[in-house]
Parts: C-alpha cells; structure tokens; sequence
C-alpha cells in the first residue's frame, strides 16, 4: 500500500467520508460530460453508500 501515492488513488476512486465523495463526484461527472468517462465501476460496503451514490448520480 505504501507504494501506491494517494493522487493515484484520488484519481481512480472515491473514498473518504459522504462530503468528500461529494466533492470528488463533481470531478468524475464533470469528466463524463466532456466524453472522458463512459462506465463507474461501484463497490460499496453499506447501504448508506449506495444510496449516497444514487442520490447524487440520479
């Protein structure tokens, strides 16, 4: 884990608490609507992320 750098991780994942997602989801919707990202792979452990994601992609 230490060998991966954390913009890595910032630019291929949404993690953190529900207001960070918040905030990053506004980067990969904005890259979706320039063409740049056509499929969100979604993994999440509780509802509460689910329904997180559901509320702000719909």
């Amino acid at each position: 884990m230490a060998a991966v750098p954390d913009q890595l991780v910032d630019d291929v994942a949404l993690v953190g608490p529900a207001a960070r997602i918040k905030d990053r989801l506004g980067a990969w919707k904005a890259a979706h609507g320039q063409g740049h990202v056509g499929t969100m792979i979604v993994g999440v452990r509780t509802p509460a992320a689910a329904r997180l994601l559901a509320e702000e992609l719909l």
